[in-house]
């Protein structure tokens, strides 16, 4: 083949495709995707689709919940009242633990729960927690301070609960802790105190018969409370942990009342702690003059029956203040009688008796005071020395204790270290504050609680017996014991529910120990 001088070599010889092949080429090659991918369409909508489908439906939004972290509960000082720790499968995650859990490649989800340092002493103050909802005590009082807001993370998640990804998140905030006025070391020391004396007197007595008791013992100025026991008590771990659904039937069941919180809630006759109100009322009315003398001879008949006083062969001749440290009954029948229609009771209101203190705890009862408007003249004289109708707590008797220690201010009572508040104000003068507080110091240096050993504590403050008859909740008719009283910058009830013994030989012992405990602790500070 002859090709001409100048012109081109053909395109078969340089092996090259001419244009209309290699177009043809890339129509095929598109041709077979195409193919391929209607195939793959036409699988996944027809043949695959009930695989797909139920594949989609495995996959979920998952809302995980997370929980804040409750608010703890501190004494005055931060101790540790009600605190949180990690638990995992109901049991704590103690290093040990979780290093065995490690060993094991154990995958696990740790939860905060609810744990009480203290026990049974605070019980009833602080109550407990269930379901992360408080129940009882400052655990309600303050669930939505202590509870904050729990938080939440959304996730994409299969039917299995695997986890795919993690979409929205928002974090828990955490609860606030609280730090209360409560003084746990004199707290304990209360505990112990009263424990002791219920033991010693229940030992001998059937378990259906057993005594019980409260104690109250408060900043005298500001009302601010640093122990309240009320025994028997109940161990608040028992309804935060789960598997003791037997022990807590048994406190509902159980007699004594251990759920019930003696310190707000016990309302009981004051006995001759009342005489404290009777002794204002009648100074305040003038029928107490500096000169005044009482003749005791161990009864006063009244209404044709005989009111005896509480020592039977009688007191003899008293002065006013000895009328208070020696408890004579008989001094103030008089009293009684002489205060017109409804001045003793009104005069008991201004003292904070017949209404709730409004203490920051679920459950305070007001107590009662009767109506003497239509009162007999014996109901009158039992009044007088705090028997009959009338019923107080032991906290209302501790905040009369304070208006004493304060000569007529009397602080509301709190737990928190809030401006304190006047619960109310009575009216003396100097000289009358001064004769009330002789009387209730020479109860405890050579009175009726002289045996108590208080003297030298600063302590003053008076015994009170509360009579029984049986009944169905006391067979025997035991005794109740109180004593209320001051010193130290403190105020104090203690109460003793079927006791069978005296104010000045039980309750005021108590008071003692707790103000020996406080002064020990000041002092080494």
């Amino acid at each position: 083949m002859v090709v001409a001088a100048g012109s081109a070599p053909p395109v078969e010889k340089l092996g090259l495709a001419p244009p209309v092949k290699r177009i043809r080429l890339l129509q095929w090659v598109l041709g077979a995707c195409a193919l391929i991918l209607w195939g793959r369409l036409l699988q996944l909508q027809w043949w695959d689709h009930a695989y797909w489908k139920k594949r989609g439906e495995q996959i979920r939004l998952w809302d995980e919940p997370l929980a804040a972290r409750r608010g703890r509960l501190l004494d005055r000082t931060g101790r540790e009242l009600a605190d949180n720790e990690p638990w995992v499968e109901g049991k704590p995650l103690t290093p040990k633990r979780q290093a065995l859990l490690a060993e094991r490649g154990c995958r696990y989800q740790v939860r905060a729960q609810r744990v009480y340092p203290a026990g049974t002493t605070c019980s009833h103050v602080l109550g407990y927690v269930g379901e992360r909802q408080g129940k009882e005590g400052l655990e309600a009082r303050l669930q939505p301070k202590l509870a904050g807001k729990d938080g939440w993370r959304r996730w994409l998640v299969t039917s299995q609960g695997e986890k795919l990804r993690l979409l929205q998140e928002k974090p828990a905030s955490p609860g606030r802790d609280v730090r209360l006025t409560l003084d746990l070391p004199l707290q304990q020391t209360a505990a112990a105190a009263l424990d002791s004396v219920l033991r010693q007197l229940g030992s001998v007595r059937a378990a259906d018969d057993q005594p019980a008791g409260a104690v109250v013992v408060m900043e005298a100025q500001t009302g601010r409370v640093l122990a309240m026991v009320s025994l028997p008590a109940f161990d608040p771990n028992l309804f935060v942990h789960s598997g003791h659904d037997t022990e807590i039937r048994g406190l509902l069941k159980d007699p004594r009342a251990p759920l019930l919180n003696r310190a707000i809630a016990g309302q009981i006759p004051a006995a001759s702690t009342f005489k404290i109100i009777t002794a204002s009322a009648a100074m305040h009315q003038g029928l107490v003059p500096p000169l005044r003398r009482f003749y005791c001879p161990g009864a006063r008949w009244i209404g044709g029956v005989p009111f005896n006083c509480f020592v039977r062969s009688g007191h003899g001749e008293l002065s006013f203040e000895q009328t208070l440290a020696f408890s004579c009954d008989c001094a103030y029948y008089d009293l009684g009688l002489e205060l017109a229609g409804t001045q003793l009771t009104d005069w008991a209101r201004l003292w904070g008796l017949g209404k709730a203190t409004g203490i920051p705890l679920p459950g305070e009862q007001p107590g009662y005071l009767p109506d003497l408007s239509k009162a007999s003249q014996g109901e009158r004289a039992n009044l007088s020395i705090g028997q009959g109708d009338l019923l107080v707590t032991p906290l209302q008797m501790a905040c009369v204790a304070a208006g004493v220690s304060n000569r007529g201010w009397i602080p509301k009572p709190t737990l928190f270290h809030n401006k304190p508040e006047i619960l109310g104000c009575i009216e003396l003068s100097e000289t009358d504050w001064a004769r009330l507080r002789a009387g209730l110091e020479g109860a405890v240096s050579q009175g009726t609680a002289a045996g108590a050993g208080g003297q030298g504590l600063g302590l003053a403050g008076k015994t009170g017996t509360v009579e029984n008859s049986p009944s169905s909740d006391n067979p025997r008719g035991y005794n109740h014991a109180w004593f209320v009283g001051y010193g130290q910058g403190l105020a104090m009830a203690v109460f003793l529910e079927r006791s069978g013994g005296y104010g000045g030989a039980l309750a005021a012992p108590i008071a003692v120990a707790v103000l020996k405990s406080y002064s020990t602790s000041n002092s080494s500070l």
